[in-house]
C-alpha cells in the first residue's frame, strides 16, 4: 500500500472535519494552494513545519500520519467512536449530536413565578413535567 496515498486521503479527510477548503487550510499550514493539492493528491509529502503548524491549529496530526485517532486518555470504545464519527457527513454528525444531546440530563431546573411550596423527598424524573401551581390569597 502506498503510505503517502493514505496521507493524502486523510489530510483531505482532516480538512473537510473542519468545514475548510484547500485555500483556507493551506493558510494554516504556510504553504500555497497548490502544494496543499499536491499534498491530498499524494504527490508531495508534508514536511515537518507544515505539520506542526496544522497540529497547533488542532488538526489530529496522528491520525493524518497513521490512520489512528488520537487516544490519549481514550478508552478502545472512545477511540472507535471518534473514528467512526470522522467517517459520518454533515448530516450523519448532526444526527449523533441530537442523540448524545438529548441522553444527557438537563443541568438544572427552571421554576418561573412565585414559588410558596415545598416538596420533600426524592424521584427520577425520565420526562418533561409541568407543574400547575394556583396562587390562593390568604385571608
Amino acid at each position: 500500500m502506498n503510505q503517502s496515498v493514505s496521507i493524502g486521503d486523510r489530510l483531505a479527510e482532516e480538512r473537510k472535519r473542519k468545514g475548510l477548503n484547500q485555500a483556507a487550510f493551506a493558510t494554516i499550514g504556510g504553504v500555497s494552494v497548490k502544494t496543499q493539492v499536491l499534498y491530498e493528491k499524494a504527490e508531495r509529502v508534508p514536511d515537518a513545519n507544515y505539520l506542526a503548524a496544522i497540529a497547533g491549529a488542532g488538526f489530529d496530526v496522528p491520525y493524518i500520519l497513521t490512520g489512528n485517532a488520537t487516544s490519549a486518555g481514550l478508552s478502545n470504545e472512545e477511540v472507535a467512536l471518534v473514528k467512526g464519527y470522522r467517517t459520518l457527513d454533515d448530516r450523519g454528525r448532526a444526527g449523533v449530536l441530537a442523540l448524545i444531546g438529548g441522553m444527557q440530563s438537563p443541568a438544572a431546573v427552571q421554576i418561573e413565578g412565585e414559588v410558596s411550596q415545598v416538596v420533600h423527598g426524592g424521584m427520577t424524573v425520565t420526562a418533561p413535567m409541568n407543574f400547575t401551581i394556583n396562587k390562593k390569597s390568604r385571608k
